[in-house]
């Protein structure tokens, strides 16, 4: 899984999947949870799964760890976390996963050993580095920083409010668009902010992204690698 969003029990009541196997109703098939960065809204959700028998595997950054200490402090009385790094490492089931270091955040490229596919899952990114380019060049599937159409977004309803890059986000209009737009592989803007217009059907920037071949993933949303 990638991320712990604080809806964990939602989704895991309405994905199959994901629901606890045999007698033990507390545990469930999860094998392992990537946290992007330190966003409570992406680490809060492993609170919910602190009834588990066994630690909760977590490969995160050093710096999203310190980050999260204190949620190290509050499951330590219950299942533990199990905190691991990851580079090129095999996650089991024919997966190999590596990591990718941005300023801000971390994203994974994971490679499925059987098909050859590969996919990138970049939600939160504040510049495109060599890296990362080259890494969604190669992916035949792109999980994409969707948060903000422009940079100002979140300034035309509180003139106080913080810019999109100050809140470590490249904005669309800013570049992403353009970058997802050469991309051979399917594409996807995910971790959209509800004042992103694309979010509406019939807005001018909805109809930009249907041009530039890119979706908008969606609760429910299933790929094959």
């Amino acid at each position: 899984m990638i991320n712990a969003s604080p809806d964990l029990p939602r989704q895991i009541e309405n994905t199959a999947a994901l629901q606890p196997l045999g007698k033990n109703a507390r545990n469930t098939p999860i094998a392992a949870v990537f946290l992007t960065n330190a966003d409570i809204d992406h680490a809060l959700g492993l609170l919910m799964l602190r009834q588990q028998e066994n630690p909760i595997v977590v490969y995160a950054s050093e710096k999203t760890r310190c980050a999260l200490s204190w949620l190290s402090t509050v499951l330590e009385r219950f299942c533990e976390v199990d905190w691991r790094d990851l580079n090129d490492h095999s996650l089991g089931h024919k997966l190999v996963g590596r990591k990718i270091e941005l300023q801000h955040s971390t994203a994974f490229h994971i490679s499925d050993t059987r098909s050859g596919k590969k996919v990138l899952i970049a939600p939160a990114v504040e510049s495109i580095t060599d890296e990362l380019r080259d890494a969604a060049q190669t992916s035949d599937i792109v999980f994409f920083d969707g948060t903000f159409w422009s940079d100002n977004e979140l300034q035309q309803f509180r003139p106080d409010a913080r810019t999109a890059r100050q809140m470590h986000h490249l904005a669309i209009s800013d570049g992403s668009l353009e970058f997802l737009r050469t991309l051979p592989g399917r594409k996807f803007y995910t971790h959209i902010n509800n004042t992103n217009p694309i979010l509406m059907p019939d807005s001018l920037e909805r109809t930009a992204l249907k041009k530039a071949g890119i979706e908008l993933a969606y609760d429910g949303l299933e790929l094959t690698l």
